[in-house]
């Protein structure tokens, strides 16, 4: 039993407590500091306390949630043939897996949205442009439930990237045409705190580099409204500046919330479904 809560105290409290630690570190010693000081009203102390607490509380809910991704059945669409609800698409982010939406699923069935579908990879197996590609194949074989009709994309993390990547290289693809991206805390420079990550998937993804580099060759369709949300303490993207969005993308600041708390926070998906209406 000691080691149980020993576990429990590793993951509830040491890993929000560490990457809030990083996250002042890196503030402290940059002009962000000002930034956030400005932003938060002169209350970033509050606003960091705020995101740690959401930090535990969203690693519980992963806990929780998490084995709901080996039940097929509760990710399948429940659209019917009347149904004029636009098609939504749902990428998660790193290490993640289909359980990361399971509240923005509940919302969007309640807001009228049932033709909602979810992209699995895996974050051990393969690189980006692996899984680059099985997104392509999947969005292709998956628009065959919605045939001439324009998706919207939403994706976490990596899932932003990989849904930046989509519709910037979409040009002559299979795929289904995409009307709107909403990217929720995307690292879309990289990230610093992927030198305590494990994986190729996770390396590629450091702050400025090749691949981000690459992502920023790509350039998005005039047509696809692209916005990304991202909170002002978020504690898995430093430096900061690297949630803030692409040349011709929208950027709007999130509530103060964890990075991960994104996926069950009420008024941040409310920001996501203006850009779906």
């Amino acid at each position: 039993m000691s080691v149980f809560i020993f576990v429990l105290l590793i993951v509830f409290l040491f890993f929000p407590a560490v990457t809030y630690i990083l996250f002042w570190y890196d503030t402290a010693n940059s002009p962000y500091r000002d930034e956030l000081e400005e932003v938060s009203g002169g209350k970033a102390g509050r606003w960091i306390l705020r995101g740690f607490v959401s930090s535990i509380l969203s690693q519980l809910t992963v806990a929780i949630t998490w084995p709901l991704a080996f039940i097929r059945r509760l990710w399948q669409s429940e659209a019917d043939p009347a149904d004029s609800s636009s098609p939504v698409i749902l990428i998660h982010g790193l290490y993640h897996n289909a359980s990361a939406w399971v509240l923005y699923r509940r919302w969007l069935r309640q807001a009228g949205y049932r033709r909602v579908y979810q992209f699995n990879y895996n974050s051990l197996k393969y690189n980006f442009h692996e899984i680059s590609d099985q997104l392509d194949k999947w969005m292709e074989k998956t628009a065959r439930s919605f045939p001439g009709e324009a998706a919207v994309m939403v994706g976490h993390s990596l899932g932003g990237l990989l849904a930046r990547a989509y519709v910037g290289k979409r040009e002559g693809g299979k795929g289904p045409r995409v009307r709107a991206v909403v990217t929720l805390g995307a690292p879309h420079r990289g990230s610093r705190m992927v030198v305590f990550a494990f994986g190729r998937l996770a390396k590629s993804l450091a702050y400025e580099s090749p691949l981000m580099g690459e992502l920023g060759g790509l350039e998005t369709p005039p047509e696809v409204e692209c916005t990304a949300v991202y909170s002002a303490v978020d504690n898995m993207v430093l430096p900061a500046e690297s949630l803030k969005s692409p040349p011709g993308w929208k950027g709007e600041r999130s509530e103060p919330v964890c990075h991960i708390a994104m996926l069950y926070h009420r008024p941040t998906f409310e920001q996501v479904m203006i850009h779906l209406k």
